[in-house]
């Protein structure tokens, strides 16, 4: 009797390494001689969640191969249940499986006692192990958090950035100094802990000068951070100082010594989100404070009397004051009265939007509506790179001010850059470069738009361009001559592989 063709998925949790690949394909090999079936092809998510499917690749191909006929089996092997995902609604499973028994793929569980063969007792079973694998994410959930809660208010760390003006230092159990961890490191025995110390005196120094700037002389947070860039205060690695900057060392509780935990959270691969203040985990005098604890508690209450906790139509009104005094609303005008144009952004979505409400129709809307522009065929171009390559191309965000950017597996950042076409008297038609602030890897993908900017015209491959101003170029820039145009996508990851052992 000749062997029916099917695939084996396998998957490794990063939340328990429950059951290894090898042992969960070699049971899926003996199921597979007991009932007739050859495995021809193999999808790994190797330590990967099962909790959602939108970081498991590997899951996500078997589903696209199926879907879209391109399968030549006719069977899925999976280990149990719980490697099929730990699926907080047991319904997302099965809409997985129905996806495959549509286009009659048929998906078997091999270490289960029941056979999916669709009768009652199956049916019941399988649902019931589904809501045990969702339940059991749940209760290991709160264990972890629990446990962490639990060395966070004994005063120990959670978390690896320590922060501007501290740094982290490794300790064992009983609480002795071990060393400090440089940016990157980690702990690597599991009975150490890790807590916070002060950083460089030069650190310290400029956090105290930003608390009497603001506390003594009122200076606005836009203004502060003009400040310590004009006097060279050095910053994080990569960054500048801004308002943001300014506000997140006026606002944190570590300053003043407390360890503070569960301000956000991401649990259960949910999206992050901010919590309350009533679930905050608080743990005051766990380590040396840069500032006191009644110098940092009049800075809060300062903040919360500034305008940016005033309604929206209390700053609308104040714009307006602004637009009469001056006929125009901009960027520089708003810094001058004090006010942050980022937190101004925040609050409407825009500064142009902002603008507008005001009652100010800004020169500069069309530039706004390009950049919007821009950012959408960027996603959609970076979305499209990780559909081609599931398994082998994935996106790195980055923060709100900086863009994220590709990572190929096993290989190098890819930064994608998306440039819109514009025609100058003098040049021609020329492809803008914008300026790009925060990591810039060392491998660039340029894509050029069309004359008329509704598609993509051309695409590079090439290195980093350290650009201080906006660039006009053209095909025959030596930037794009020193790389690799391609003929289309399908050469991507070769062509990126190929640049990295140059």
């Amino acid at each position: 009797m000749e062997s029916i063709c099917a695939a084996q998925y396998l998957r490794m949790s990063t939340e328990r390494q429950e059951y290894s690949l090898d042992c969960q394909s070699a049971g899926i090999a003996t199921y597979a001689l007991e009932h007739g079936f050859k495995v021809c092809q193999t999808y790994c998510d190797e330590a990967k969640s099962g909790l959602d499917l939108g970081r498991r690749t590997g899951l996500s191909q078997l589903l696209q191969d199926v879907v879209g006929g391109k399968q030549a089996y006719k069977a899925v092997l999976v280990y149990d249940v719980s490697r099929w995902g730990r699926f907080q609604d047991p319904d997302e499973g099965a809409h997985y499986e129905f996806l495959c028994k549509e286009a009659g793929v048929k998906v078997h569980y091999c270490a289960e006692l029941f056979t999916n063969n669709g009768d009652v007792s199956s049916a019941i079973l399988k649902t019931l192990k589904r809501v045990m694998a969702g339940e059991y994410s749940r209760e290991l959930s709160q264990k972890v958090f629990a446990g962490l809660v639990r060395l966070v208010k004994k005063g120990f760390r959670s978390g690896s950035l320590p922060g501007y003006g501290f740094r982290r230092m490794l300790v064992t159990a009983d609480g002795s100094r071990k060393q400090e961890l440089s940016r990157g490191e980690r702990k690597s025995i599991a009975t150490d802990r890790v807590i916070l110390v002060l950083g460089p005196p030069e650190e310290i120094f400029w956090v105290r000068e930003i608390y009497r700037m603001f506390m003594q002389h009122g200076t606005s947070l836009v203004n502060i951070a003009d400040e310590l860039t004009r006097r060279h205060a050095p910053y994080l690695p990569g960054r500048t100082w801004s308002d943001y900057a300014v506000k997140r060392i006026l606002t944190n509780p570590k300053y003043k010594g407390t360890v503070i935990y569960n301000r956000t959270t991401e649990k259960l691969s949910s999206k992050s989100r901010r919590l309350p203040e009533s679930e905050w985990v608080l743990v005051p005098n766990a380590f040396e404070p840069i500032i006191d604890a009644e110098l940092f508690g009049a800075a809060q209450e300062k903040l919360r009397l500034r305008h940016r906790n005033r309604s929206k139509e209390v700053i609308l009104e104040e714009l307006k004051s602004i637009l009469r005094a001056h006929g125009c609303l901009s960027h520089r005008i708003l810094k001058v009265h004090g006010i942050s144009p980022g937190g101004i952004a925040r609050r409407f979505g825009s500064l142009i939007k902002a603008f507008e409400l005001a009652g100010y129709q800004s020169p500069h809307r069309k530039t706004s509506e390009h950049r919007i522009q821009v950012r959408m065929v960027r996603a959609e171009l970076m979305q499209q790179l990780t559909g081609m390559f599931p398994n082998r191309v994935s996106i790195i965000s980055g923060s709100w001010r900086h863009k994220d950017f590709l990572k190929l597996k096993n290989g190098p950042h890819v930064a994608v850059r998306v440039c819109r076409s514009i025609h100058l008297v003098s040049k021609g038609r020329v492809w803008a470069l914008q300026t790009v602030e925060g990591k810039r890897p060392r491998i660039t993908l340029m894509a050029g738009m069309n004359a008329e900017n509704t598609a993509i015209e051309a695409l590079f491959v090439t290195g980093p361009l350290n650009n201080p101003s906006k660039r006009h170029i053209t095909e025959c820039h030596e930037w794009l001559q020193s790389g690799t145009r391609l003929n289309g996508l399908q050469s991507f990851c070769n062509v990126v592989m190929s640049r990295q052992r140059v």
